[in-house]
Protein backbone atom coordinates (compact mmCIF):
# COMPACT_ATOMS: atom_id res chain seq x y z
CA UNK A 1 0.00 0.00 0.00
CA UNK A 2 2.78 2.49 0.78
CA UNK A 3 4.48 1.88 -2.69
CA UNK A 4 1.51 2.70 -4.14
CA UNK A 5 0.84 5.99 -2.10
CA UNK A 6 4.66 6.72 -3.44
CA UNK A 7 4.22 6.09 -6.56
CA UNK A 8 0.96 8.40 -6.63
CA UNK A 9 2.70 11.07 -4.95
CA UNK A 10 5.42 10.68 -7.79
CA UNK A 11 2.99 10.66 -10.42
CA UNK A 12 1.39 14.02 -8.51
CA UNK A 13 4.45 16.10 -8.52
CA UNK A 14 5.46 15.10 -12.11
CA UNK A 15 2.13 16.80 -13.44
CA UNK A 16 1.91 19.17 -11.24
CA UNK A 17 5.60 19.95 -13.06
CA UNK A 18 4.44 19.27 -16.55
CA UNK A 19 1.06 22.10 -16.32
CA UNK A 20 4.09 24.36 -14.84
CA UNK A 21 2.97 28.04 -16.82
CA UNK A 22 4.44 31.35 -15.86
CA UNK A 23 2.21 31.58 -12.72
CA UNK A 24 4.68 31.52 -10.30
CA UNK A 25 5.68 35.11 -11.90
CA UNK A 26 2.64 36.91 -11.68
CA UNK A 27 2.55 40.30 -10.42
CA UNK A 28 6.56 40.30 -10.42
CA UNK A 29 7.29 40.10 -14.31
CA UNK A 30 5.68 41.22 -17.18
CA UNK A 31 6.75 38.05 -19.82
CA UNK A 32 7.68 38.61 -23.31
CA UNK A 33 6.90 35.38 -25.72
CA UNK A 34 8.43 34.95 -29.10
CA UNK A 35 6.59 32.28 -31.06
CA UNK A 36 8.50 30.94 -34.30
CA UNK A 37 9.32 27.62 -35.97
CA UNK A 38 12.89 28.38 -37.04
CA UNK A 39 15.16 29.98 -34.42
CA UNK A 40 17.49 30.18 -37.30
CA UNK A 41 14.82 32.30 -39.09
CA UNK A 42 16.41 35.75 -40.37
CA UNK A 43 13.27 37.60 -38.70
CA UNK A 44 13.56 36.33 -35.59
CA UNK A 45 16.60 36.61 -34.80
CA UNK A 46 16.84 40.00 -35.76
CA UNK A 47 13.73 40.94 -33.13
CA UNK A 48 15.06 38.77 -30.28
CA UNK A 49 18.45 41.01 -30.37
CA UNK A 50 16.73 44.03 -31.09
CA UNK A 51 14.96 43.39 -28.06
CA UNK A 52 17.82 42.14 -25.81
CA UNK A 53 20.12 45.33 -26.49
CA UNK A 54 17.02 47.22 -25.14
CA UNK A 55 18.01 45.67 -21.65
CA UNK A 56 18.02 48.90 -19.91
CA UNK A 57 13.76 49.63 -20.77
CA UNK A 58 13.31 45.82 -20.57
CA UNK A 59 14.79 46.04 -16.21
CA UNK A 60 12.45 49.20 -16.27
CA UNK A 61 9.63 47.58 -16.96
CA UNK A 62 10.23 44.18 -15.64
CA UNK A 63 10.14 42.11 -18.63
CA UNK A 64 11.51 38.43 -19.16
CA UNK A 65 11.70 36.97 -22.70
CA UNK A 66 10.98 33.59 -23.21
CA UNK A 67 10.72 32.23 -26.88
CA UNK A 68 8.68 29.12 -28.00
CA UNK A 69 9.61 26.88 -30.26
CA UNK A 70 9.57 23.38 -31.89
CA UNK A 71 7.66 21.92 -28.70
CA UNK A 72 9.86 23.75 -26.47
CA UNK A 73 10.42 27.30 -24.19
CA UNK A 74 14.07 29.30 -24.19
CA UNK A 75 15.01 31.49 -21.66
CA UNK A 76 16.58 34.88 -22.42
CA UNK A 77 19.92 33.00 -23.40
CA UNK A 78 17.94 30.33 -26.06
CA UNK A 79 18.74 27.57 -23.42
CA UNK A 80 15.44 25.18 -22.95
CA UNK A 81 13.58 25.50 -19.79
CA UNK A 82 12.93 21.60 -19.14
CA UNK A 83 10.20 22.07 -16.69
CA UNK A 84 7.79 23.90 -19.02
CA UNK A 85 5.64 22.00 -21.53
CA UNK A 86 4.03 23.97 -24.46
CA UNK A 87 1.10 22.57 -25.14
CA UNK A 88 -0.67 24.49 -21.57
CA UNK A 89 1.22 27.44 -22.18
CA UNK A 90 -0.33 27.93 -25.69
CA UNK A 91 -3.55 27.17 -24.50
CA UNK A 92 -3.50 29.12 -21.33
CA UNK A 93 -1.82 32.35 -23.19
CA UNK A 94 -4.06 31.43 -26.79
CA UNK A 95 -0.94 30.72 -28.58
CA UNK A 96 -1.45 28.76 -32.09
CA UNK A 97 1.50 26.51 -32.46
CA UNK A 98 1.63 28.32 -36.26
CA UNK A 99 1.95 31.60 -35.10
CA UNK A 100 4.81 33.35 -35.26
CA UNK A 101 4.62 36.45 -33.20
CA UNK A 102 5.07 37.97 -30.24
CA UNK A 103 2.82 37.62 -26.70
CA UNK A 104 2.87 39.91 -24.59
CA UNK A 105 1.63 38.60 -20.80
CA UNK A 106 0.97 41.60 -18.46
CA UNK A 107 1.85 40.92 -14.20
CA UNK A 108 -1.64 40.27 -13.80
CA UNK A 109 -0.96 36.87 -16.18
CA UNK A 110 -2.84 38.17 -19.00
CA UNK A 111 -2.43 38.34 -22.54
CA UNK A 112 -2.35 42.12 -23.39
CA UNK A 113 -0.89 42.06 -27.12
CA UNK A 114 0.24 39.94 -29.83
CA UNK A 115 1.57 40.90 -32.75
CA UNK A 116 3.91 39.55 -35.93
CA UNK A 117 7.40 39.09 -34.89
CA UNK A 118 8.50 41.50 -36.89
CA UNK A 119 6.58 44.38 -34.95
CA UNK A 120 9.27 47.27 -33.32
CA UNK A 121 10.01 46.67 -29.66
CA UNK A 122 8.78 50.37 -29.36
CA UNK A 123 5.01 48.97 -29.60
CA UNK A 124 5.17 46.77 -26.74
CA UNK A 125 7.33 49.90 -24.72
CA UNK A 126 4.75 52.28 -25.19
CA UNK A 127 1.58 49.41 -24.68
CA UNK A 128 3.27 48.60 -21.65
CA UNK A 129 3.18 52.50 -20.30
CA UNK A 130 -0.01 52.86 -21.02
CA UNK A 131 -0.69 50.45 -18.49
CA UNK A 132 -2.45 51.39 -15.02
CA UNK A 133 0.38 49.12 -13.11
CA UNK A 134 3.09 50.75 -14.94
CA UNK A 135 1.79 53.89 -14.96
CA UNK A 136 1.90 53.69 -10.91
CA UNK A 137 5.66 52.00 -10.80
CA UNK A 138 6.66 55.20 -13.30
CA UNK A 139 4.78 57.84 -10.69
CA UNK A 140 7.00 55.42 -7.87
CA UNK A 141 9.97 55.71 -9.66
CA UNK A 142 9.77 59.50 -9.51
CA UNK A 143 8.68 59.48 -5.88
CA UNK A 144 11.84 57.53 -4.91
Amino acid sequence: MKTITNLALVLFSMSAAAQEDFSKLKWRNRILVFSTQNLKDETFVAQWENFKSSSKKIDDRNILLFALSKGRILDKDLKVIPSYHIAPLRKKYNIPQTYEGITLIGKDGGVKLQKPLHTEPRVFFEAIDQMPMRQQEMRQNIDD
